[in-house]
């Protein structure tokens, strides 16, 4: 389906990343499809438990009004959007995943500083982001609607597709570009430790910011009108975004492999932690 999919569970968590996939949808000019996943099925701890039928329907009505709710904030948000909802029985991460096949994006939400809610647990962020076969987006409640897209350049092929998808959507959104490129997973003064001394430690990254700028030449030119900030350190990865991000950005886009498992710059702990820990959204990209 031509449309951004996000799921809801009525948290102000959900809400936020209705709020932020109703404007995505707008900038992309894509439909948008809410759907609430309610789970009735009986604990692995009583499998013998049958849950009275009323108790079925208060979970799923639960499920309804928050779809319902999340569909008035989409058309305020973003009026000139079409959104459809639907309302499945299911475990949230499965549904998401299995309706997300065709979407042009999936967006779950996640209060910031990785402390979930609901719908939003961190297994269920983390399985869609690492599963899915199109891009997620990790919409935390903060971020700005004026501050940059951060990317991580590793020089990798699937950092190449996420500088892709960075660049066009800093164009989307008017917004600067930075792009954080780590040659080492040291910080300087763990180099000069080693025996690399300052003189040595600005050659190397002096050659990692031609060796970056070689990289986003392409890019820059089929994006004219994105102004790139270049950052270039000695220092660990997932530090070095959110560093790069803080408080302001719009949103930072890390790459995937596809189907589990992260690369380069974005490899396991890296990624996982930049989803955790970002203030503003969190773009996955498939390589």
């Amino acid at each position: 389906m031509n449309a951004i999919l996000v799921g809801v569970d009525g948290s102000e968590a959900a809400e936020g990343a209705v709020r932020w996939a109703a404007k995505a949808a707008a900038a992309e000019r894509l439909d948008l499809k809410i759907v609430g996943a309610y789970d009735a099925s009986t604990s692995d701890y009583a499998p013998g438990l049958i849950i009275p039928q009323d108790v079925i329907d208060a979970i799923r009505q639960d499920a309804s009004d928050a779809v319902h709710a999340a569909a008035a904030v989409a058309k305020e948000v973003a009026p000139n959007v079409s959104v459809a909802t639907s309302i499945v029985d299911g475990d949230a991460a499965r549904v998401l995943l299995e309706l997300g096949k065709d979407a042009a994006m999936i967006v779950v939400g996640t209060r910031r500083l990785g402390s979930v809610k609901g719908l939003f647990l961190g297994s269920v962020s983390i399985s869609v982001a690492a599963h899915a076969h199109g891009r997620v987006a990790i919409v935390a409640a903060g971020g700005s609607d004026t501050g940059p897209v951060v990317v991580g350049v590793d020089g990798s092929p699937i950092s190449d597709v996420a500088v892709a998808e960075a660049f066009r959507q800093a164009s989307l959104r008017n917004a600067p570009l930075v792009a954080v490129h780590t040659w080492t997973p040291l910080d300087a003064d763990a180099l000069h430790g080693y025996g690399i001394g300052p003189e040595e430690v600005q050659r190397m990254t002096q050659d990692a910011v031609e060796v970056l700028a070689e990289r986003l030449a392409g890019y820059a030119q089929d994006y004219p009108d994105v102004r790139v900030e270049r950052h270039v350190l000695p220092e660990e990865p997932a530090k070095a975004l959110l560093d790069a991000a803080g408080t302001d950005a719009q949103l930072i886009v890390v790459g995937s492999r596809g189907r589990g498992g992260f690369r380069g710059l974005m490899l396991g702990s890296t990624s996982q932690k930049v989803m955790h820990q970002a203030e503003c959204p969190v773009l996955v990209v498939r390589g």
